[in-house]
């Protein structure tokens, strides 16, 4: 289903992301969903997935952040914004996004492990892509100060190390 995959700085590729993420989360579904008042972090690349049109069907957003772990520095790969678009959605799109962003994360940003929130509905998908439920506690930073961030599940994947329980603090916004 994806043609090609364009790797793009996180403000430059807003432009071709913007219009699939508000398709995808218009205002007023938005509006309607627990992490609606959040600030969420820019991230520092966007993959983007094309049909053979050079449509884009599919995005995922990459974050690379120094952080802390039970008070140890960590490098977390994080991945946010998922999304593909309707028509194209069971056909591997995002699968095939998150793996790609995977290895970037791995292979190139050589990252301690990946990181990425999600609400329970989408769960099953990232559990059949390796990644394992963070049971600890999660601190980001909020433009009202630093605090726990409760509300969409935080999941690991593995690559120097597998946290499952723990602090890990963000020392930065959510993505």
């Amino acid at each position: 289903m994806i043609d090609h995959i364009e790797i793009l700085d996180g403000d430059s590729g807003w432009s071709h992301a913007a219009p699939l993420l508000k398709e995808v989360w218009p205002a007023e579904v938005v509006a309607t969903l627990p992490w609606r008042d959040i600030v969420w972090a820019t991230p520092d690349q966007r993959l983007l997935g094309f049909n053979r049109n050079n449509e884009v069907i599919g995005h995922a957003a990459l974050f690379l952040r120094n952080a802390t772990w039970d008070d140890r520095a960590v490098s977390i790969g994080g991945i946010g914004g998922v999304a593909t678009r309707e028509d194209c959605r069971r056909r591997g799109v995002g699968s095939t996004l998150v793996r790609r962003a995977l290895k970037e994360i791995d292979e190139i940003r050589h990252a301690d492990f990946g990181l990425l929130f999600c609400e329970p509905r989408h769960a099953p998908l990232y559990a059949r892509l390796g990644w394992h439920p963070f049971e600890g506690r999660v601190f980001v930073m909020q433009p009202d100060g630093r605090g726990r961030f409760t509300v969409t599940d935080p999941y690991v994947f593995d690559l120097k190390m597998a946290p499952r329980t723990g602090v890990l603090d963000l020392c930065g916004m959510p993505w």
